[in-house]
């Protein structure tokens, strides 16, 4: 059953229910308003009959003098007013030719008024004391006519069903206009593709839960095209680029496995040539984990105090084994009280891979090979700065540079992956920390990370 379907069923019931429920309690507040008047009525009766028939005296049998018959009231030939004595017995009754038989004892409610109801016939009884102090029991009956009532039904039967068939149109409208904005969404849902999982679907201008259904999707429609980015740039640059190391990596191989006699020194070379497209590729591989990593749902930070500056001359010297002619300046700027201005709170091997990956990239795109690395000690704030004398970025393309294999066109003939600052911002990210920026192209950049250090964390 279609959602449209239920919710206007849902919709027609429950209206339906408050609709009956209201008339049932119209029409039953109205029966019994009418039933008390009618015992109203018949109390009246039976108080002036027995006022008017008791004033002349006490009757001890059923009267036939003509001046003790019944007062000149006119009532319906149906209504009878009679008047019973302390045990029970006839001794006035206002409609001889009518017989009444009472549907209770008149000796068991002598003490008392009541009133009963048999069919359309209603009785109303209520003791009587005479002037003379004798006890009476007076009854009033009357036949109704329940042609009101009757009226009132069919006009209620009448309002339901019209009611229910305006309630059923109304609710199918109202949830056909409740449910436009999910079709909508189901229609522009439809004629997406992974051709056009970029286009966002039609915002709502208002603030309600569509609005937020809305944003949920356009930020899941927005991490699938990301990921379809991810594998299309994965597929056209990283696997050219690791096929290129391994071809290179075996022709050195071969070369290196020529029968022909080579001089030693040549072999050096070759082997040499080889270590370093091997760690290149162990790079890659190894980035490429701690990217998956990083990005995985299931990822658990684990964080411990460490001191930065040593950190920054661990990764100085990683890359000094295996770039010779990387140039890496490392510098305090500010007077340190203690190690603690120095003392960061981390993962130290995800903040060591980043700061690795700044220094390389700085030195990788710098005609002088250079780094400059600054760690500035500022009222308890710390900060580290990796200045290079590189190509520079443009403004435009800085959002850019983050992407995963995204390349400047100012960095094509240096052999690269795009990996790197891509790892870098998911290494801060999962730290809750800001990589700043700063570039003048042909110049060169300054990358900055500002960290708490642990006297201020404290």
């Amino acid at each position: 059953m279609k959602i449209k379907v239920k919710l206007t069923l849902k919709f027609f019931f429950i209206v339906a229910m408050i609709l009956i429920s209201l008339m049932y309690f119209v029409y039953s507040r109205f029966e019994d308003n009418i039933t008390k008047e009618y015992y109203n009525n018949l109390k009246s009766k039976a108080t002036m009959t027995a006022d008017m028939v008791l004033q002349k005296g006490d009757i001890d049998k059923l009267e036939r003098n003509p001046s003790r018959k019944a007062p000149k009231v006119s009532l319906p030939n149906y209504d009878n007013v009679m008047i019973y004595n302390e045990v029970g017995e006839i001794v006035f009754m206002y409609n001889r030719s009518v017989i009444v038989k009472l549907p209770f004892l008149v000796t068991n409610k002598f003490q008392i008024e009541n009133s009963y109801r048999e069919n359309d016939s209603y009785y109303f009884g209520l003791p009587y004391i005479s002037p003379s102090g004798r006890k009476y029991y007076v009854v009033a009956t009357s036949v109704i006519n329940s042609k009101e009532l009757e009226s009132l039904r069919r006009i209620i039967i009448l309002s339901i069903i019209l009611g229910l068939f305006i309630i059923g149109v109304i609710g199918y409208l109202y949830v056909r206009d409740a449910l436009k904005p999910i079709f909508s969404i189901i229609d522009q849902m439809d004629n997406l593709n992974v051709k056009n999982f970029i286009r966002k679907l039609d915002q709502p201008n208002s603030k309600d839960e569509i609005s937020h259904l809305t944003n949920s999707i356009n930020f899941l429609l927005q991490k699938v095209h990301e990921s379809f980015e991810f594998q299309k740039m994965f597929v056209a640059n990283v696997s050219h680029e690791l096929n290129n190391l391994i071809s290179v990596i075996l022709s050195q191989a071969d070369v290196a496995l020529d029968k022909s006699s080579r001089p030693a020194e040549e072999y050096k070379e070759t082997l040499e040539s080889v270590k370093r497209d091997v760690y290149e590729l162990s790079v890659i591989t190894e980035n490429l984990m701690q990217l998956a990593k990083l990005k995985s749902e299931d990822f658990q930070l684990r964080q411990e105090f460490f001191q930065v500056d040593e950190a920054l001359f661990e990764c100085k010297n990683k890359l000094h084994r295996i770039h010779k002619d990387y140039n890496i300046s490392i510098d305090i700027v500010g007077q340190p009280e203690s190690e603690q201005d120095l003392t960061i709170y981390g993962n130290e091997g995800l903040l060591k891979l980043a700061f690795c990956n700044l220094m390389d990239n700085a030195c990788k795109y710098s005609n002088d090979k250079e780094v400059f690395v600054s760690m500035v000690v500022n009222h308890h704030k710390l900060s580290i700065q990796f200045k290079d004398n590189g190509h520079g970025i443009e403004t435009e393309t800085i959002k850019d540079v983050f992407k995963p294999f995204y390349r400047n066109r100012s960095a094509y003939d240096i052999k690269g992956f795009g990996i790197g600052l891509s790892l870098i911002r998911a290494v801060l990210d999962v730290h809750g920390l800001d990589l700043n920026i700063k570039s003048t192209p042909n110049i060169g950049s300054t990358f900055t990370i500002d960290f708490m250090n642990v006297q201020a964390a404290i």
